[in-house]
């Protein structure tokens, strides 16, 4: 199921919710989970799933209109500072290809939602994910990747590196890590809800992250296997860096 997008200047109460979230955002680190998830009622991903056209008119993306960024890495993210996307999880052969793509219906069953919403400023980025519907009490590996989902689970390309590691895939820990790509790593509750938030001192390059794709397992750090989480589970289209 594709989801629409309403421009900024038409945000209703829930996207200024999530807005008013992110410009009072704290000090936390990556990965940190609970607190600095979204409101439950700002696009929330974690009650029970509304109609279609109910969902819809909580799918926002929320813009700063008129705000200039400046040259370099990260100038079409600062444009519009705030963005919020929602979705729900379709089989990638559907009739009509979803942002929201399950490559494993029984670890991300078709109807599981996600929303994703990224704070962008001329000093950094923050970058949250929300789930419901996934398998309960379970941890599931997220990244950033640096392309839009495809009908394959590798066609969103590697994760997104702030400093690109010269060889590819990226197994070395002084660039798969943390601190120089967007780990999302969440685990579920009882219900199947989780979150996760990651903040960074860097924007993204223009055009370099288009996804967060979830894996089958938590993200590993040791040398040679730093930043694998398994096989791709899912993958959600989102312009992150606004190109």
């Amino acid at each position: 199921m594709r989801v629409g997008m309403r421009a900024a200047g038409a945000v209703g109460a829930a996207t200024v919710a999530v807005v008013a979230l992110l410009a009072g955002s704290g000090t936390s680190t990556a990965g940190q989970r609970a607190a600095d998830a979204l409101p439950p009622r700002a696009a929330d991903p974690g009650g029970p799933a509304a109609p279609d056209g109910a969902a819809a008119s909580r799918r926002a993306t929320a813009g700063a209109a008129g705000t200039s960024g400046t040259a370099g890495p990260g100038r079409a993210a600062e444009r519009q500072p705030f963005l919020v996307r929602e979705d729900q999880f379709s089989p990638a052969n559907a009739f009509i290809r979803p942002d929201a793509i399950t490559y494993d219906l029984a670890r991300i069953p078709a109807g599981a939602g996600i929303t994703v919403a990224r704070r962008a400023t001329p000093h950094g980025t923050t970058v949250w994910l929300r789930v419901r519907g996934l398998l309960p009490d379970r941890t599931y590996g997220a990244h950033v990747h640096t392309r839009p989902c495809g009908g394959r689970p590798g066609d969103a390309g590697p994760h997104y590196q702030h400093r690109r590691d010269p060889r590819q895939p990226s197994t070395d820990p002084r660039y798969a890590n943390p601190r120089n790509e967007v780990w999302l790593d969440v685990t579920t509750d009882a219900a199947g809800r989780g979150g996760a938030v990651s903040r960074h001192g860097w924007t993204f390059r223009p055009g370099g992250a288009g996804s967060v794709v979830l894996h089958e397992r938590a993200t590993r750090t040791g040398q040679g296997h730093a930043g694998a989480a398994g096989a791709r589970l899912g993958c959600f289209t989102v312009p992150l860096s606004g190109g």
